[in-house]
């Protein structure tokens, strides 16, 4: 018999945290942390301390009691009695924190398998923010690629790359002893590489799966036009051609095809397009599995932003190691000051303070990231901050934003071409819905065992 847990991902967006168990062999699919992870307990600096093992997380039942996964370190403080493990791997869908920020906590023999890109990634985000990004140390870490076929026991793991928000995105058919089972990951089908989901529906349909966990974040949204990352670019291009000075977008460092719209922007306006040390270091990580990215040393269209600090005179103590390697191509807030009209800068929340130095003159702002945080009651306090730094410097805001996440219609488009015998939709609040795609819809419940 063919189980499935659901530790996390069911009823919520993100988290996934799945247990598939078939015959002897025992495997999770992601290991994420929620988005409300401990939100009822803590706030800003007060924070559960993963060096001190999972003492506080069981306090508050922010991680399941599960015997036989989690590490010895980990345990030494809780009243959960260390266990070699029986858990033959964990399987990982892509980099973003709701799939992989829980390994941190797992036994170290455990084997954890993930692709390429996104071991990339997580290891260049971890060299930048160490206490943010730590999946642990794992004595079995397996690499695969689009295609690959991974043998766990009498399981085959076949990972498929998808389109998502982040490199290094894939969904997997689980070839099991009832059949194959599809994981969807979290995907979509409006943005550049749209055809890697594409292969994704036609190779999961060709296998006739029994079941398909598929996500589905963005059944409730009321959108009326699902945007593509096409129409973003062309408003972010008309914002910079319209703009008469320097024009600040943010969006995340990971989500490289909206960087990709920027650059492009940018240089069909004839500006060049700015950039941190900590962007230039997780472009130039990423340029060897992604070759359309742009050398940023060697790119005259890129400058590199070094911020004022220590010294004051920007000299080459006052960065850490990394940073040194960008300071032949080291621009200041002095000459951003200058050349505000040629410029495009990416601006995050946390870099306002530079705001001070560079005193933009009819500048444009472009939020370029989740809705969500437009719009959620959580992020008022911040919004209002963000609101009253634009209205001091006179800044210009806009919105160009689309989702790293299938639409509802191309979620129906997605269960009828793979057509499953049995949907269990997770990663959203809005289960019950997809009951209007499907003849046959279970309805995962936390930390419940479903027998398929």
């Amino acid at each position: 018999m063919v189980s499935l847990t659901f530790y996390g991902g069911a009823n919520e967006i993100g988290g996934n945290k799945i247990l598939l168990e078939d015959k002897d062999a025992r495997i999770y699919l992601d290991f994420g942390q929620s988005f409300d992870f401990g939100e009822d307990y803590f706030y800003e600096y007060l924070q559960p301390r993963a060096a001190h093992g999972l003492e506080v997380y069981f306090e508050f039942d922010l991680l399941p009691k599960v015997p036989r996964l989690y590490s010895k370190k980990m345990l030494d403080r809780t009243d959960l009695k260390y266990e070699k493990p029986d858990i033959d791997a964990v399987f990982i869908s892509h980099s973003h924190s709701d799939h992989v920020n829980h390994l941190e906590f797992l036994d170290e023999s455990i084997p954890v398998y993930m692709g390429h890109g996104t071991h990339k990634i997580l290891e260049a985000y971890h060299k930048l923010y160490s206490s943010l990004v730590d999946i642990g140390e794992h004595t079995s870490l397996n690499l695969f690629k689009s295609g690959d076929k991974l043998k766990i026991k009498h399981l085959v793991i076949e990972p498929i790359h998808v389109e998502h928000s982040i490199p290094g995105a894939y969904g997997f058919i689980v070839h099991t002893s009832k059949g194959p089972l599809i994981y969807t990951g979290d995907l979509r089908l409006h943005g550049p590489q749209s055809n890697m989901t594409h292969e994704f529906i036609e190779k999961a349909a060709k296998s006739k799966p029994y079941a398909m966990l598929t996500e589905g974040t963005r059944m409730g949204s009321e959108q009326e036009h699902n945007y593509t990352e096409e129409e973003v670019e062309d408003k972010i291009h008309g914002i910079v051609k319209e703009s008469k000075g320097i024009v600040f977008v943010y969006f995340s460092m990971s989500n490289i095809d909206r960087f990709m719209s920027v650059y492009r922007a940018a240089i069909k306006n004839k500006k060049k397009l700015v950039v941190d040390t900590k962007f230039a270091f997780i472009l130039d990580s990423l340029k060897e599995k992604i070759p359309v990215l742009p050398d940023v040393m060697a790119d005259k269209n890129i400058q590199i932003y070094f911020r004022l600090s220590k010294s004051g005179e920007f000299e080459e103590k006052d960065y850490k190691v990394y940073e040194r390697k960008y300071m032949p191509k080291m621009v200041t807030y002095k000459d951003i000051s200058k050349n505000q009209k040629e410029l495009v800068m990416h601006m995050g929340f946390n870099k306002l303070m530079e705001l001070v130095y560079l005193q933009p003159k009819n500048a444009d702002y472009i939020y370029s990231s989740s809705e969500h945080f437009l719009e959620g009651e959580e992020n008022e306090a911040e919004r209002t901050v963000l609101e009253n730094w634009m209205k001091h410097f006179g800044v210009k805001f806009h919105k160009a934003h689309c989702s790293g996440h299938a639409s509802k219609q191309d979620l129906a488009h997605l269960v009828k071409a793979i057509n499953p015998k049995i949907l269990i939709p997770i990663h959203t609040q809005r289960a019950e819905d997809f009951k209007g795609f499907h003849v046959n819809v279970k309805i995962a419940e936390k930390e419940k065992k479903m027998e398929i």
